[in-house]
């Protein structure tokens, strides 16, 4: 396990899989995960690049920090972590709110990255999101993350696949990722996400960019990731059809064909 030092007995957690002289793919995963959301991209990826995964603050193995968190902090934690690697530039991958701080990583630290994938995610808040947000922290601090766990479930993952029994596995995986995140990285990363902001930046991205949709994405309808890519002046566009939120575990293989195809 590696850690990243933030002072005060506090860490990140990381893991980094050397592959000397291949680039870097760092990849950032979605609120109530851990790093092994990507365990599919790492088998995929692993032989012909390097890669970087990392819980966020709060989640997995990382301390459970207390928040509230931004932006800046998150996007701060990923480049301290490539710094700690000596790792000057790399690919970025980011899904929900992964997607999130791959927008702020390309508007601070474009010198920093690559090819650059935001999956699954929004680029503001508008207030009745804002609402929803409130009303989730609210479960947490009342229930903990247990609370959440059915209704993430059901937004991460599409009916077709939830109700197909062969599934069962990837899903109660997912919903013990959601119970061991952290109260205080839950609510810290909410907060993060109220502030989000950075829709009418996005035309001042400059790096070659990759926005994928999932078809029946409620948290990050397809339509709202079309306006992001008309926005974003070097940027592709790809929706996935059939699947929700977090279909990287919904269908890996298209998922890993999609990012394989714009990273080469």
């Amino acid at each position: 396990m590696n850690k990243l030092d933030l002072g005060n007995n506090e860490f990140i957690n990381y893991e980094f899989h050397e592959n000397s002289g291949k680039p870097t793919i760092v990849f950032s995963n979605s609120l109530g995960s851990d790093l092994n959301m990507w365990n599919p991209q790492i088998e995929f990826f692993k032989n012909d690049y390097q890669l970087v995964l990392y819980d966020k603050r709060g989640h997995g193995k990382s301390s459970p920090v207390q928040g509230p968190y931004t932006f800046d902090i998150l996007e701060n934690d990923v480049i301290s972590i490539m710094d700690e690697l000596n790792i000057t530039t790399a690919h970025f991958v980011g899904l929900s709110m992964g997607g999130m701080t791959s927008l702020g990583l390309a508007l601070k630290y474009p010198d920093r990255f690559n090819k650059m994938v935001c999956c699954a995610a929004r680029a503001d808040m508008p207030p009745p999101a804002i609402e929803s947000w409130d009303q989730r922290m609210a479960v947490v601090e009342e229930k903990g993350t247990e609370g959440v766990v059915q209704g993430s479930i059901e937004r991460w993952f599409s009916d077709e696949f939830r109700n197909d029994s062969s599934n069962s596995d990837i899903i109660n995986k997912a919903g013990e990722m959601i119970k061991s995140t952290s109260v205080q990285g839950y609510i810290g990363s909410c907060n993060a996400i109220k502030g989000l902001d950075y829709l009418r930046e996005l035309a001042k991205i400059k790096k070659d960019f990759l926005f994928v949709s999932g078809e029946n994405d409620v948290g990050a309808p397809a339509l709202a990731m079309e306006e992001m890519h008309h926005l974003t002046v070097n940027s592709k566009y790809v929706c996935i059809p059939g699947v929700a939120h977090v279909f990287n575990l919904e269908k890996p293989e298209e998922t890993n064909k999609i990012l394989s195809d714009f990273l080469n």
